[in-house]
């Protein structure tokens, strides 16, 4: 909650309540559904009626209360029976997906890029600032100005179409954060601990092939004013086959007794030394993954007579 809170109070207002907001509701609906089945869902449509009473549909950023709200209602109804398996836990952020896909649409977001463009350049400003306190001058301080300018350029060029992705995956934190309160709730109040899956396990439901498949044809349409919402629909689900991927290549070294320590670090080493490739091969490992089910191949495999 501490850190929570140091998040609320470093973003510009009103986005910072989300920081304290989202976690709440999420876990509020995780424990109501779990506990009272399905008539716990009147938590995120009695939020969302009340957002819209209280401030209108004008407040982008009130959406993702309900939304997340949503989300931790689906996990409280998927609860009993063991839980969901983590990849599965992950398709419950389809409710943000799809808002995040749908934001570049509403009447607001030009206001929030350009928000966030302001912001990049008071940061520019305070990095040349700092780079002057620290003793650069003359032609090393324009040589490091003029690298700055260029990053920050790439960077105003790829906001529009890369805010609403960070946006999902800002708040897809902040649900997790969410279900670990609800489950630090759940053992103060006795209840039975919250499901928890291995890593190892996790495989998306086929549902998130198509909706990459629907962000990839979008984008291949190359229309300008679908491009924000194409790219979510890619980026989003193509970082979950990474994830997926990096499953696969962890329950294969499990398989054959690899440390988890060593895998960490193997798997870290790989990320910093060689990222495109990296993520471009866990993805398509995460891809193939979908018909070739490694893992089961694997189980067949020894499970056979030698």
């Amino acid at each position: 909650m501490a850190g929570l809170a140091a998040g609320a109070w470093a973003t510009p207002s009103p986005w910072g309540w989300l920081w304290l907001l989202v976690p709440l509701v999420v876990a509020a609906s995780l424990l109501l559904c779990w506990r009272f089945g399905v008539w716990g869902v009147v938590t995120p449509v009695a939020l969302q009626v009340g957002s819209m009473l209280a401030s209108g549909p004008a407040n982008p950023w009130l959406w993702w209360v309900p939304v997340t709200a949503l989300s931790g209602a689906w996990m409280g109804l998927r609860e009993e029976g063991g839980g969901p398996g983590s990849g599965h836990r992950a398709w419950m952020l389809l409710p943000l997906l799809v808002l995040a896909a749908a934001l570049p649409w509403t009447p607001g977001y030009p206001t929030l890029v350009s928000r966030m463009q302001s912001m990049l350049d008071e940061g520019s400003r305070q990095r040349v600032e700092m780079l002057r306190q620290m003793g650069y001058d003359g032609e090393r301080l324009q040589t490091a100005q003029h690298l700055g300018e260029e990053s920050d350029a790439l960077v105003r060029r790829a906001l529009p179409f890369a805010l609403p992705s960070l946006m999902f995956l800002w708040v897809a934190m902040l649900v997790t954060a969410g279900r670990v309160i609800a489950g630090r709730a759940a053992a103060w109040i006795r209840w039975p601990p919250l499901s928890d899956h291995p890593f190892a396990n996790w495989r998306l439901p086929d549902g998130a092939l198509w909706l990459f498949l629907a962000g990839l044809g979008l984008v291949l349409l190359g229309r300008p004013e679908l491009m924000p919402t194409a790219w979510t629909l890619l980026a989003v689900p193509g970082i979950g086959f990474c994830l997926q991927g990096v499953a696969v290549v962890e329950s294969l070294l499990l398989a054959r007794g690899v440390p988890h320590a060593i895998i960490a670090l193997t798997l870290l080493f790989v990320f910093v030394m060689a990222l495109p490739v990296f993520l471009m091969t866990s993805a398509c490992l995460g891809l193939s993954d979908v018909w070739l089910d490694f893992r089961r191949l694997e189980s067949d495999v020894e499970a056979e007579p030698s």
